[in-house]
């Protein structure tokens, strides 16, 4: 009896002390790798309700971040790209978003951003009445067998006008046309690369998370980031890209309706 108890006793030292060693390294591996995904995302996960006419904004500059937004009901665009519903959509570091709703709509964001807030003063509407005033003028163009608008986009630094193009040329697209993309930024470079310019025929709204199907674009490479670097060889490079622009424009009858979206340096 007393050997048995003995034994007893070693066993469940034994086990203890094993035991101990587990929860202690369980507690050492998780200080190290502390869990991530699963838990924060849904603590974080946060609902917006959208009026019509306004519109989500939010920035992501952590470079460990991630934020998902889902459109859970109504209707609802990123500039100018239509949202599905219940679909997600990631964005990584440096996103600059606006989820804009004309009807009104729900919007879960799962993240955290760095910036998240409600607008309901924003230029969307002024947007839809020129893009309005674009189609009569396309409109009027094909009836004439005519050359469609071409709209350039200029303004400072930073103040949105590759956002902009986005807008126009998404919204031609999904009244159907083809419009031409032209883009003079040889700083950002976004048909190739900085220091390029180019231009791209639009046949589809770009993807929500990423920029126009970039197949067969007419690129012509500058060398610098800026036009001052060597301002003549830019202008003869503009004149050639003008020049095999509007001879394609005449070789595609619907091309040359939807006119041009014309984006500048800054």
């Amino acid at each position: 009896f007393t050997q048995v108890t003995v034994e007893s006793s070693r066993r469940g030292l034994i086990v203890s002390f094993y035991r101990e060693i587990f929860v202690n390294f369980d507690l050492f591996f998780f200080s190290i790798f502390p869990p991530t995904m699963g838990e924060e995302r849904e603590a974080t996960r946060t609902e917006y309700k959208l009026e019509m006419d306004s519109e989500l904004r939010f920035e992501i500059e952590n470079k460990n971040e991630k934020v998902t937004v889902t459109l859970m009901n109504g209707h609802a665009e990123l500039f100018g790209t239509e949202l599905v519903m219940r679909k997600p959509y990631e964005f990584g570091v440096g996103a600059k978003v606006a989820i804009f709703t004309y009807h009104g709509c729900t919007i879960e964001l799962r993240g955290k951003p760095d910036v998240a807030y409600v607008a309901r003063e924003t230029p969307m509407v002024q947007y839809l009445n020129s893009n309005s005033a674009l189609e009569h003028l396309r409109a009027k163009a094909e009836q004439d067998d005519t050359q469609g608008p071409v709209v350039m986009i200029v303004g400072p630094m930073d103040v949105g006008k590759t956002t902009l193009c986005r807008i126009f040329l998404n919204y031609a697209v999904r009244l159907g046309r083809r419009p031409i993309y032209v883009d003079l930024d040889v700083g950002q470079g976004g048909i190739a690369i900085p220091g390029t310019i180019g231009a791209l025929l639009v046949e589809r709204p770009a993807p929500v998370a990423e920029g126009f199907s970039q197949q067969a674009p007419l690129v012509y490479h500058f060398g610098h980031t800026s036009p001052s670097d060597n301002d003549v060889f830019y202008g003869v490079l503009i004149s050639k890209l003008a020049e095999t622009t509007l001879e394609r424009l005449e070789a595609n009858k619907k091309a040359k309706y939807s006119g041009m979206i014309i984006n500048t340096c800054g």
